[in-house]
Order: C-alpha cells, then sequence, then structure tokens
C-alpha cells in the first residue's frame, strides 16, 4: 500500500504477490459484494470474524455426535489461531485501509484503497467503526493472547498442561523449540509495515524510511535466532527478507523524476529483488510439497540433506557419543572443569548451556532436581506428542558405575532398597542417560 509509483511494467509481479497475501479483492471479491465500496469493506471485514464463529458452531454441533466423532477443544482453538494467523496480514491491513486518506490537489482527501469514498463523509464514519472495531478486537487483541501464550508456553510444557500447549501449537510448533516466541514478531511485522502509510500516507520517503527499518529489524532478529526447524527454510527466510529491504530502499529512486538511464537501473535492480523472492517462494513451495509425500521432512533427521544444508549423524552414533562423554566428565574434577569452561569465549559457553538444557528437556531428564539443569527456557517436544515423554531417571550409580561388570542381582536389589530408605540422608547421584 506505499503511495509510490512503481513502474507499469511491475504491475504484473506486484498482483501475484497480493494473491500471494491473500488480498481479497485480488480475487475477484468485488463481482460477490457488488460496486458499492462501504458494503464490500463490510463484508470483506465481516470474513475474519465468520471463519471464526464457524469453527465455533462446528465444535458446538460435533458434542451433539457420538464421543469418537467430537471435536477436541485444543485443536478446535488451535484451529482458530492457524486461520487468523495465516489471514493476519490481511486482516490488518484491512482494519487500516479507511484509515489511509490520500490528499487531492482540490484539497479533497480519500482512502487510497477505496478512491470513490471521500474521508470526513459518512460512508467513511462507517468504514472507520468497523475498522476501529476490526482493529482492537482481532488484530490487537489476537497480538496480545499470542504473545501472552508465548509468554506462558514454557511454563505449561514444564507443569506438563499439555492440553494448553496444544491450543497454541500453531504459534509454536513451526519454529525450533528453544525459539518458540518468533511466531509473535512475525505477527507485529505486519501492522508496523501498515502504520506508516497511515501516519504518513502523502509523504512517500517517510515511509520508505520507517518500512524499511521495520523490514530490516525483522531480518536481524530472525538471523539471530535462526528459528525455522529446517535450516533451508532458514536460508529463503532471509534472502526474501533481504529482497525486499533492498526493493523497498530502490522505491525511492521513483520518487522523483529520473532520466531514462536511472530508470532502467532501478527497474533492473526492482526486476532482480522480485525475482529473488520468487525463487525463494517456488523453493518454500517444493519443500512444502516433499512434506507432503514424506513424512519425515520438514526437520526431521530423516529430513533431505539439501533441506537440512548438511548430513546428520544417526541416533545410535550420537547416543554412543554422549554416553562415552559422560564417562569421560564424571572422571573429571569440578576444578578442572570449572577452569577449562572458564577459557572458554561467550558465544561457546552459551552452546554449553544450551546442549544441557536439551539433554535435560528431551535425551534423559532428572528426577529430583530437574530444573536446576535447565539454563534456558525451552519447550518439551513431548508436549505435543505424549509418545515422546520420557521417565524421570534417578539412580545411585553412575555411569561408569553402569559400563563396569554386573554384581549379582540380590546384592543390587539390595543396595538400591537400602539407599531409598527415609532414614539415610545421602545424596543420590543423579544419572542423565
Amino acid at each position: 500500500m506505499m503511495t509510490v509509483d512503481w513502474p507499469a511494467g511491475l504491475e504484473g509481479l506486484f498482483s501475484i504477490c497480493q494473491f500471494l497475501l491473500l488480498d481479497i479483492d485480488s480475487y475477484g471479491f468485488s463481482c460477490i459484494a457488488g460496486q458499492s465500496e462501504p458494503i464490500r469493506y463490510l463484508l470483506s471485514a465481516l470474513i475474519f470474524p465468520s471463519g471464526v464463529a464457524w469453527l465455533a458452531l462446528c465444535f458446538a454441533v460435533s458434542k451433539l455426535f457420538p464421543k469418537k466423532h467430537q471435536w477436541e477443544g485444543p485443536k478446535v482453538c488451535s484451529t482458530m489461531g492457524a486461520f487468523l494467523q495465516v489471514g493476519f496480514s490481511t486482516m490488518s491491513a484491512t482494519s487500516l485501509a479507511p484509515m489511509m486518506c490520500y490528499q487531492h490537489p482540490n484539497g479533497q482527501r480519500s482512502i487510497i484503497k477505496y478512491p470513490g469514498v471521500m474521508c470526513g463523509s459518512a460512508e467513511h464514519d462507517m468504514m472507520l467503526v468497523i475498522a476501529w472495531i476490526l482493529l482492537v478486537v482481532f488484530v490487537l487483541g489476537f497480538v496480545a493472547l499470542c504473545a501472552f501464550a508465548a509468554f506462558m508456553v514454557p511454563r505449561w510444557s514444564a507443569k506438563q498442561k499439555n492440553h494448553l500447549v496444544a491450543c497454541v501449537r500453531f504459534l509454536v510448533f513451526r519454529f525450533r523449540l528453544d525459539s518458540w516466541w518468533f511466531g509473535v514478531p512475525l505477527l507485529v511485522r505486519g501492522p508496523l509495515i501498515n502504520l506508516p502509510v497511515v501516519a504518513a500516507t502523502d509523504y512517500p520517503p517517510i515511509q520508505v524510511v520507517v518500512i524499511a527499518m521495520v523490514l530490516t529489524t525483522g531480518m536481524v532478529l530472525q538471523m539471530l535466532a535462526w528459528p525455522w526447524k529446517v535450516p533451508m527454510l532458514n536460508v529463503t527466510d532471509c534472502i526474501i527478507s533481504f529482497c525486499i529491504v533492498l526493493l523497498v530502499t530502490t522505491s525511492t529512486l521513483y520518487l522523483n523524476k529520473i532520466d531514462s538511464t536511472m530508470y532502467a537501473f532501478a527497474s533492473g535492480v526492482s526486476t532482480a529483488m522480485l525475482s529473488g523472492i520468487g525463487v525463494a517462494i517456488g523453493i518454500m513451495v517444493l519443500m512444502t510439497g516433499s512434506a507432503l509425500f514424506y513424512r519425515s521432512a520438514m526437520g526431521g533427521k530423516k529430513d533431505f540433506k539439501i533441506f537440512s544444508l548438511g548430513s546428520v549423524a544417526s541416533s545410535a552414533e550420537l547416543a554412543q557419543k554422549v554416553k562415552e562423554m559422560c564417562v569421560e566428565l564424571e572422571k573429571a574434577e569440578i576444578a578442572d572443569l570449572s577452569s577449562r569452561v572458564g577459557a572458554l569465549a561467550v558465544f561457546d559457553t552459551q552452546k554449553i548451556t544450551a546442549c544441557i538444557t536439551l539433554l535435560a528437556t528431551e535425551v534423559a531428564p532428572p528426577a529430583e532436581d530437574g530444573r536446576s539443569f535447565k539454563f534456558n527456557k525451552r519447550i518439551a517436544s513431548n508436549s505435543f506428542d505424549p509418545a515422546l515423554k520420557r521417565k524421570p531417571q534417578s539412580r545411585q550409580y553412575s555411569s561408569s558405575q553402569q559400563l563396569a561388570p554386573a554384581t549379582k542381582p540380590e546384592e543390587e536389589s539390595n543396595e538400591i532398597t537400602n539407599a531409598t530408605e527415609p532414614e539415610k540422608t545421602e545424596t543420590l547421584r543423579t544419572d542423565w542417560i
């Protein structure tokens, strides 16, 4: 919605982008809603509440059927969230559309998307009422709920409140479990991009600067978090963000009259950036298609090497190496380990804390003091799949002792019984594996 006069040759590419962004008007919605712009806007705004209401109605009706055919509440809640998440950019743009008024040479103002509606008229006032309801209840309300869920979901996961985690599955499941929060910045980015067009409709340079700042901040945050489960998806996301930032920056060349050489240069850069976005989207479509036919794709260990950006070690090999490392670490003294860890760089220390948190959460969570091993917040994978739930393990012998020749079963049983009696005060050693 930037008020920039783009070259006519790029209009076809922009129309494709509007189709991919689920712009309702690009689907010929006016053929159904009619030519009345206020009515067309009203029907466009009602799509999102109607979708949520339809899912709620289906959930209520399912309760009339036998239990095996009834819809589950957490899954319905997640489906509603996914519906609003997919259409969030369109929903935010729809709510802000009546607020984008540009000035005519005669001093009058009209809406950019609906030029037939003059700003300040009765029709415009009706559209503003609808826009504010949609903005406050669905746009800002949905962002607030997602932010609260992102803040609470690690706590819900730690307390095994899996039904609450299942309600926000749409928000966190696409990302790495230690970058579960990245869904909120993605949501906020849409309204922030539309906001400068509302505040500075007649000042395109301000729009370009603010939008470039928002997009650059999002790109830097994405590169720091590297949130997507599939490594190739992180690369394509960076490519798309870079191309969009450069495309927005190039739009400043169209603000003033330029000669044919500069016009050709700007058009070439814009076409190249749009082509890069198209290639990245094509890769994403290919990855999505492969996930439909190859169930282990999209972040699994059996994913294609091109998507994982390299090969991954087998589970058996990793398990053996982790076990051997535990044995070697138990032989080391605390003072020696402390000196060695203290000599590491900050980045390496953060890697170790992330590894310990991962092991304590996913591989072998300790029983008595499991939380003391977690340096960072992380969602447990068993919150989504109960089959992955691990039983806490706590034994009075170490890994090195476990690898030693086995003693008689009777003696081992007696030792375990004596060690777990209440009157014993000896501290038990926790075995991670």
